[in-house]
C-alpha cells in the first residue's frame, strides 16, 4: 500500500500546559510517515523552547519561530513549507487518537477523496469527554456543499485530511476571526470529492473563556466576514443557500457594531465595511426576515445608537451574571 507524506500543522501559542500532550498523540501515530511543521507564533511562556526540544528527538518534526502574527498567519506559514502530498491540522491545545493518520489515510486512499473528517470528542476542563458524531455518511459533493455553507458540515479546519493541492493557490484570511469558517466553502468547492468516518479521532479540549472575549466586536465581525464569503460562494454555485448565508450575514454584521457601541475595538475600515454592507442590503430591500430584535437593532444604528448601546451593555451584564453564576456551582 502506498504511504503518501502527511504534513502536520500544528499552531503554538500560549499553550504550555497541553503542548507535551499535543506533539506526544502525533509523534506516536501508527502511521509514520509525517512531516510534523511546529508554528511558534511568538509564544511568551515556554511553547518555543518545548518546540524545539521535540525537533532534537525527531527528524520529522520542522519549527518555525515567527512574530506573533495570529492563528491565521500560523497557519499559512506552515502551508508555505509544507511538502506532503496531504495536509492536517492540529490544534496545539488538543490531541489525536494514536491510529487517526492511519485511519483517514486509508480513506482518502481508497475513496480518492480529497477532503476527510472524523468525529471527534469534546473535552472538558474536567476531562470530561462528550462525543460528536457525524451523521453525513454517503453524501454527494453537491450535498456536502450545501451542508457547508447551512452550517450543518464541521466548519472547523482539524480533524480533516486534505489533499494538498487544494491549498495550491488557497490561504487564510488574515486579522479576522472564523477563518476556519471563511475558508470551508472555498476548500469543499475546490474537492471533487469528500467524505467523512464515524470513528473519533481527535480530542477537542474546550476551557471556560472570559465573558469579555465571548462579548467581543471583532469575533463576530470575523463571523460576519465569514458569513458573507458564504453568501458570495452561494450566490455563484448553491442559489438554495444563498438566503441563509446573506441572513447570517446581515445579523453578524449588525451585532459587530452593536457590541461595538459598548465595547469599541472595531477599526474604522471594519466599521465602514459591515456599514456599506448593510446598506447595499437596505438597497436590496433585505429586511423582513432578520426577527425584531435586529430589525431594532439596524433601525438604531441609522437613528439612535442609544438604542445599540443600551441593548449591548444589558446583554453585557446578562452574560456575565451567568457566568458567574455558573462558576458559583463549581
Amino acid at each position: 500500500m502506498r504511504m503518501p507524506l502527511i504534513s502536520v500543522i500544528v499552531p503554538v501559542y500560549n499553550v504550555e500546559p497541553y503542548l507535551r500532550k499535543c506533539l506526544d498523540s502525533i509523534i506516536n501515530q501508527t502511521y509514520k510517515n509525517l512531516e510534523i511543521i511546529l508554528v511558534d507564533d511568538g509564544s511568551p511562556d515556554n511553547c518555543g523552547q518545548i518546540c524545539d526540544e521535540y525537533a532534537k528527538k525527531d527528524d520529522r518534526i520542522k519549527v518555525i519561530h515567527k512574530e506573533n502574527g495570529g492563528i491565521s498567519s500560523v497557519r499559512n506559514a506552515g502551508l508555505d513549507v509544507a511538502n506532503g502530498e496531504y495536509i492536517s491540522f492540529v490544534d496545539s491545545d488538543d490531541y489525536i487518537a494514536e491510529n487517526m493518520y492511519d485511519g483517514l489515510i486509508n480513506i482518502a486512499e481508497k475513496e480518492r477523496a480529497d477532503i476527510v473528517t472524523c468525529a471527534h470528542y469534546i473535552v472538558s476542563s474536567e476531562g470530561t469527554k462528550t462525543l460528536q458524531a457525524n451523521n453525513i455518511d454517503n453524501f454527494t459533493i453537491d450535498e456536502i456543499r450545501y451542508l457547508v455553507l447551512m452550517d450543518k458540515y464541521p466548519s472547523c479546519v482539524w480533524g480533516k485530511l486534505y489533499k494538498a493541492g487544494l491549498f495550491k493557490n488557497l490561504r487564510f484570511c488574515i486579522g479576522i476571526y472564523s477563518e476556519d469558517i471563511f475558508i470551508m466553502p472555498t476548500l469543499f468547492f475546490n474537492a471533487k470529492k469528500a467524505t467523512s468516518t464515524k470513528k473519533p479521532y481527535y480530542y477537542y479540549n474546550t476551557n471556560q473563556g472570559s465573558i469579555m472575549s465571548s462579548f467581543n466586536a471583532k469575533h463576530k465581525y470575523g463571523f460576519f466576514m465569514a458569513w458573507a464569503e458564504h453568501e458570495r460562494v452561494a450566490a455563484l454555485f448553491c442559489k438554495k443557500a444563498y438566503k441563509w448565508s446573506q441572513f447570517r450575514a446581515i445579523r453578524s454584521a449588525i451585532g459587530a457594531l452593536m457590541i461595538n457601541t459598548y465595547r469599541p475595538n472595531l477599526t474604522q475600515k471594519e466599521i465602514e465595511n459591515c456599514k456599506n454592507y448593510l446598506k447595499s442590503k437596505r438597497d436590496e430591500g433585505v429586511v423582513a426576515n432578520i426577527g425584531a430584535k435586529y430589525k431594532i437593532l439596524w433601525w438604531g444604528m441609522d437613528n439612535c445608537l442609544y438604542v445599540c448601546k443600551i441593548y449591548a451593555m444589558i446583554s453585557f451584564s446578562l452574560q456575565n451574571l451567568k457566568k458567574r453564576a455558573k462558576n458559583a456551582k463549581h
